[in-house]
């Protein structure tokens, strides 16, 4: 009866133990699409006087354009790497 139950105990933390490595590898993808996006939000956050695309017309909705074909681009990878 107790290696029954010593049996059942392994069974249940290594089914504990693929979701938790399963939890963990959504989260680091989630964080690597978006850090690309922190880092332009850094950029423009800080206030610069003299960054060029703030006075063009088409400067904002470059950036805009530009930050959905990374968070698009690295969700094709993850997909296609089959890790999301």
């Amino acid at each position: 009866m107790r290696d029954y139950t010593i049996q059942i105990r392994e069974i249940y933390k290594s089914h504990l133990d693929l979701k938790q490595n399963h939890i963990m590898t959504v989260l680091t993808v989630v964080t690597t699409i978006f850090m690309p996006l922190t880092l332009i939000v850094g950029w423009y956050g800080m206030n610069f006087r003299y960054m060029p695309e703030l006075e063009t017309r088409w400067g904002y909705p470059v950036v805009i354009v530009v930050s959905v074909v990374i968070v698009l681009g690295s969700l094709l990878f993850f997909k296609k790497k089959k890790w999301l």
